[in-house]
């Protein structure tokens, strides 16, 4: 879900701390944040809400909510004041409602407001929206998408002057039923799919989506405001029947409390009223469906118990404390609690979903393990394992890397019943095969990713119909621009010898149509020949701790060679800083490939330094007059200096 950082500081008098911070607490502690985005003077926050918090987290406020327990920070109600109603003239229409069935749709309420204003929303309602990707559409519209992005209620608004009376049907459409829908779908319906209807006419996609019937335009006087609570298995099985799946939809097949229905009614109108009001508006009476009351249910849970579960040291007047910064209700008796769980909270439902609740706030990291020497058995070895790591262990000091292909192929002894993709029908019979196309991709990123030499491997399954086998592969591709390095061939008879030597064993392998610079090794016949390990001994490398991931740019890069004299004793880094100067953010590589020291006549020495420079931006393609521009910089600035001169 995207989240706006200005937003959630809209809730707090004191502001937030900086969205970095605020994306790690919510890790830590609540839920994922995948990755933050600047966008026009806000962050916005891609936050991954797992099920057991959609209930009350696919909103600002619920996010918000998060915050104030997790930083003790108090917090407000709403993002933004609710303007007050009470002057607003009353409208004597109300709209009827008949529900079929009170499982499909737990509660309806509806409302009329007359006389209203079509117009742009207002900048700071049109910010909100775009910031998050949404689309301003008109002010009215925009005020729903406002609510459910609030609040999490999704929310719906009808032209009362395109229908026939006021008449809201919640009932299972007919056969062959159809309904366009806002985004211009035309959908056909069976006797599954929950509609609002009037006068037998589909006016929505109950939960899902809106129509056309009743749509909202600059025209629209008089309107009818939605807000429901639908069964959600029925609403996630439409959506997937009908292939639709829209923000309402996914809050509503993750469950949402009825009680939110009038809360939201009430924003929703009053925002109506603010930003799309006359003299002559007037706003009717709420008109509630709601038979089958949803209870408001208490966990009781003591200290000791949170003690026992969590295996941590925490007091009575802690947990106190964790309740207020929650803002949850409870009576205590000594160390027992009994907690009134709120309405949205759909996920308290035992006291161990209590206790984790208790301990989110607690803190994760404050938990602190124990150290219990205890006698074991001694732990059995793996040969597979083992010697696979042995030989990974081997290549990687050797220079080659390890990859991870696809099991699909496009030929195979075993197909697939259900193929992902015409090119994957069948599963791989071999590892050569894909091993000489990942060596020709990465042969053309050579120079991006530093690597003159490609050198990789795979250990992986193969499928045959004599089943299944464990091989591994080796492939090595020189780009035809690297010169003077060892070939292909000696590449893999060197690292075959080293694989031998190390293993104590005489190493069979394949070759596959023809290729010189693959060998394929069957792995399970090469076990047989090893004798069984005693103890895990192989330390793969490790990352370097001060490691960092960058994005890499999708735009194509260009390779350049530059080449300067300079007088024998001037150092290498003199050169490249020179280069890197006057490439900027364009030069994203570069590597010296060459070195030599030529005397001349006068009996003096010069040094040539040889250079591989990789030019990309980040945002656009480079064109041939942009590379030429900067190589000619870096020429001029290395001819400038004293008694240096280009190649």
């Amino acid at each position: 879900m995207k989240v706006s950082y200005n937003w959630l500081n809209q809730y707090f008098d004191e502001k937030l701390p900086p969205v970095e911070k605020v994306a790690d607490v919510l890790t830590m502690n609540s839920s994922e944040v995948e990755g933050v985005e600047r966008v026009d003077g806000d962050y916005i926050l891609d936050i991954k809400i797992l099920p057991n918090m959609a209930h009350s987290c696919l909103c600002h406020r619920g996010i918000a909510q998060e915050l104030s327990a997790l930083l003790d920070l108090p917090m407000k109600k709403y993002s933004r004041d609710i303007p007050d109603i009470d002057k607003v003239k009353k409208s004597d229409l109300k709209p009827q409602i008949r529900i079929e069935d009170k499982n499909d749709c737990r509660r309806y309420i509806g409302r009329v407001i007359e006389n209203i204003k079509i117009n742009p929303s207002p900048e700071w309602l049109k910010k909100r929206l775009e910031n998050l990707g949404q689309r301003s559409i008109n002010n009215l519209v925009d005020a729903t998408n406002f609510v459910m992005l609030e609040l999490g209620q999704p929310m719906h608004v009808f032209d009362a002057g395109k229908i026939g009376g006021c008449l809201i049907e919640i009932k299972k459409a007919i056969n062959a039923d159809e309904i366009k829908t806002l985004d211009g779908k035309q959908v056909i319906l069976d006797d599954t799919v929950l509609t609002i209807s009037n006068s037998g006419k589909a006016l929505a996609i109950a939960g899902i989506k809106g129509g056309t019937l009743a749509e909202i335009d600059e025209k629209t006087k008089n309107i009818i405001l939605e807000s429901a609570n639908f069964d959600p298995v029925l609403i996630r099985k439409t959506a997937q029947k009908i292939k639709i799946q829209t923000d309402a939809s996914k809050r509503y097949e993750n469950d949402l409390t009825p009680e939110l229905c009038w809360e939201a009614m009430e924003v929703l109108t009053k925002l109506i009223v603010d930003i799309a009001s006359g003299d002559e508006t007037k706003v009717g009476h709420m008109v509630d469906a709601y038979d089958n009351v949803a209870s408001r249910h208490s966990l009781d849970i003591s200290t000791e118990q949170v003690v026992k579960v969590l295996g941590i040291k925490i007091s009575t007047e802690e947990i106190i404390d964790i309740f207020r910064r929650m803002n949850f209700e409870y009576e205590i008796n000594g160390d027992n609690f009994t907690v009134k769980i709120p309405f949205e909270r759909l996920d308290l439902q035992i006291k161990e979903d209590l206790i984790e609740e208790i301990l989110k706030v607690y803190g994760y990291g404050q938990i602190e393990g124990e150290k219990k020497l205890t006698k074991t058995a001694g732990a059995v070895i793996n040969k597979n394992f083992y010697y696979a790591n042995k030989i990974k262990k081997i290549l990687s000091d050797n220079g080659f890397s390890e990859i991870y292909g696809y099991t699909f192929a496009e030929k195979g002894e075993i197909e697939l019943a259900n193929s992902v993709a015409p090119d994957k029908k069948f599963l791989r019979a071999n590892l050569s095969a894909s091993m000489a196309e990942y060596l020709d991709f990465n042969a053309r990123y050579s120079e991006l990713v530093d690597m003159p030499q490609i050198k990789i491997f795979e250990i992986s399954k193969i499928f045959k119909k004599s089943g299944e086998q464990t091989h591994f592969v080796l492939g090595v591709k020189t780009p035809s621009a690297n010169k003077g390095l060892l070939k292909d061939v000696d590449v893999l008879v060197n690292i075959i010898k080293s694989l031998e030597s190390e293993l104590k064993i005489t190493i069979t392998f394949e070759k596959f149509q023809n290729l010189q610079n693959v060998i394929e090794i069957d792995f399970d016949k090469m076990l047989v020949g090893l004798p069984e390990p005693t103890a895990y001994d192989v330390e793969l490398p490790m990352a370097p701790s001060n490691m960092r991931f960058e994005k890499i740019s999708v735009y194509p890069f260009s390779v350049r060679d530059v080449a300067v004299f300079v007088p024998e004793g001037t150092e290498e880094r003199e050169v490249w800083r020179i280069i890197e100067e006057e490439a900027g953010l364009l030069l994203v590589k570069d590597r010296l490939f060459d070195v030599f020291t030529k005397k001349l006549p006068d009996g003096t020495s010069k040094t040539s330094y040889a250079f591989r420079l990789v030019l990309q931006s980040f945002d656009h393609t480079l064109s041939e007059e942009e590379i030429t521009g900067v190589m000619e910089k870096i020429t001029a600035k290395l001819n400038a200096q004293k008694d240096w001169q280009v190649r």
